[in-house]
């Protein structure tokens, strides 16, 4: 968690993070309200966008602490969270919209579908969804290999320790498509110079 986001560990040739001007103008395009579930919430880049919006946030994320970070760095009454593995968590309640940062390019593909029921699970009759991600346009930053038949990329921590992570850089159409194949209603377009937004029902 302390290493997360940190342009000085050197695992890429081109930063993967997204300036902070341009989630605020995608937060303020996707104009939630009510009550709002964040998965993989990270260290709050996006959490600290979402609740100038919303009624409540909801911060779920598998890591203690990067939800301790999360915490420190958001600093708000509104945001309450939940430590949990997003595969084997359910909701106790819907929301009025759901989103995620920087999450979908780490779910397996076998897990795609699996993933989305979760996503259904956690709305409200009309509730929206938004994500934000890299694109296909990113694997030039990065070096992807197949671990088994998994897309993976390497990350360095500060200590010199080497992990791969699930890396699926998706291109925008077949993403669309993939997602109306599962009744979804969500637009993908590129934005930015590596990074796709998908918001829809």
């Amino acid at each position: 968690a302390p290493d997360f986001g940190d342009e000085a560990v050197p695992d890429r040739r081109v930063s993967g993070n997204m300036p902070i001007e341009l989630a605020r103008v995608l937060i303020d395009e996707f104009a939630l309200t009510g009550d709002v579930l964040e998965l993989a919430c990270g260290s709050g880049s996006f959490t600290r966008e979402l609740v100038r919006h919303a009624r409540t946030v909801t911060a779920v994320d598998g890591s203690p602490r990067m939800l301790e970070r999360n915490r420190r760095e958001v600093d708000d009454s509104t945001v309450s969270y939940v430590n949990a593995d997003i595969f084997d968590w359910q909701p106790e309640r819907r929301y009025d919209a759901v989103f995620f940062g920087f999450w979908l390019s780490h779910v397996r593909p076998v897990t795609f579908d699996q993933f989305w029921t979760l996503v259904r699970s956690c709305l409200r009759p009309g509730g929206r969804v938004a994500f934000v991600d890299e694109d296909d346009r990113g694997t030039v930053n990065d070096d992807i290999h197949l671990v088994g038949s998994v897309p993976a990329a390497p990350r360095t921590l500060r200590d010199g320790r080497r992990f791969d992570v699930v890396k699926m850089y998706w291109d925008p159409t077949e993403l669309q498509d993939r997602l109306s194949s599962l009744g979804w209603q969500v637009a993908v377009r590129r934005v930015g110079e590596t990074f796709l937004y998908g918001a829809g029902t």
